[in-house]
């Protein structure tokens, strides 16, 4: 993932770095002496990439391991969120609110971005609002430490690496100090939490003033914000997703992020939006997509979703940035919605369910306790050899017959 959530922001967090959790420290690393090679090692290559060695020297002067950060990062969610929980704790009435009146606040400037860049107001304003409340929470930590740590002390060294990298390369530019230059735990920054390798390929100064701000000037964090979107795929025209109502006897299998047919197709197969209206009668591919199981209301996910995707790797938050947004402009609320009794899965559980599938000969991939595509494809062929309804979704009913098999 290209930008990070504040840390604060459950719902964002959950879903951070390709929606996995970083991996432990590395025991070698934990030494003072090991930490120090590590920084030698980056300021190589720092040099490699134009920085003067006192800039590297200055920001690395006294730099110790931060252990909040090491311990952030050691901890594992228990529990996957739901759809419901992820969803009702991203898209508050007061975040629509707030966006509302924050696109008013700033409508010639989201107006000027959006003839140049292509991205509608609603949506810089969607990613604004789950990223950092609008601006109201940054994150508070020294951004080189916290990148430098997760380099040296955890098993992602070469990402954070370059991470620490580019945020020397920041430095030596003077957009700010490294006292000043603070963001989440994992190394996020700004009004839009971009990580230093997004600032440097993306940031731009559209107060032009010389320095690019993502933090104190919205010109530069929505001009930013706009330009990145615009270069991972965003494009004028379709909305990222939309609610759908989806015709009797659909084809559950066929609700799949892997499924993808033109929207005129699904459109022959009786999928309507929500108003009972037709979907565009155009050739852009889209996929149907059941976040809470069949029960649950139904997306058609666009182009575009891809694009927020490359944003942030999950599918829970590209579905919020989409429904965020939307309401943000005036459209209605999500209408279906999911079942009560749809629950969250602990890791230690889908963990059990993978294991179980792959003894049945259903799921080829590492058994990491994540309920990533591939472990729902193989559920779903599960519950097709079940008779149950095959959506992919790790009801308490699924879970219990596969349980059962011996």
């Amino acid at each position: 993932m290209t930008l990070m959530p504040h840390a604060r922001n459950l719902a964002a967090t959950t879903a951070l770095l390709c929606g996995a959790a970083l991996l432990a420290a590395g025991p070698a690393q934990a030494q003072d002496g090991g930490f120090r090679d590590c920084l030698n090692n980056i300021k190589a290559e720092a040099l490699k990439q134009g920085v003067p060695a006192a800039t590297v020297d200055r920001a690395f002067q006294g730099l110790t391991p931060d252990p909040a950060v090491i311990d952030l990062d050691n901890r594992q969610p228990e529990f996957s969120l739901t759809y419901a929980k992820y969803v009702g704790g991203t898209v508050s009435l007061d975040r629509i609110q707030k966006g509302q009146q924050k696109m008013a606040q700033h409508r010639a400037l989201l107006d000027q971005l959006q003839a140049e860049y292509g991205i509608p107001p609603q949506y810089l304003m969607a990613f604004w609002g789950i990223e950092t409340n609008y601006g109201t929470f940054m994150g508070d930590f020294r951004v080189v430490r916290s990148v430098a740590t997760l380099a040296c002390m955890t098993k992602r060294r070469d990402f954070f690496s370059n991470e620490t990298v580019q945020a020397l390369r920041i430095l030596n530019n003077n957009h700010m100090t490294s006292e000043q230059m603070r963001g989440s735990w994992a190394g996020a920054m700004g009004n839009m939490q971009f990580m230093p390798s997004t600032f440097t390929r993306w940031a731009v100064d559209r107060d032009g003033n010389g320095r690019i701000d993502i933090w104190n000037s919205l010109p530069d964090a929505f001009a930013s914000a706009a330009n990145f979107l615009r270069g991972i795929g965003f494009k004028p025209g379709l909305p990222s997703s939309e609610e759908v109502m989806l015709p009797a006897g659909f084809p559950l299998d066929q609700a799949d992020t892997t499924v993808e047919k033109p929207v005129k197709a699904w459109a022959s197969m009786g999928v309507k939006k929500m108003n009972g209206g037709a979907l565009p009668a155009v050739d852009d591919a889209a996929s149907i997509l059941l976040p809470a199981g069949f029960r649950g209301p139904a997306f058609i996910i666009y182009p575009n979703f891809k694009a927020v995707m490359n944003w942030n790797r999950s599918t829970l938050y590209a579905l919020s940035v989409g429904i965020l947004a939307r309401q943000i402009a005036g459209g209605p609320p999500v209408q279906q919605q999911a079942p009560a009794d749809d629950a969250p899965i602990s890791r230690d559980t889908v963990v059990d369910m993978q294991n179980r599938l792959a003894r049945l000969g259903l799921y080829k991939d590492e058994t990491d306790g994540l309920l990533g595509p591939k472990t729902r494809s193989a559920l779903r062929l599960f519950q097709q050899q079940q008779a149950l309804p095959a959506d992919g979704h790790p009801t308490q009913e699924s879970i219990r017959r596969l349980q059962a098999v011996r």
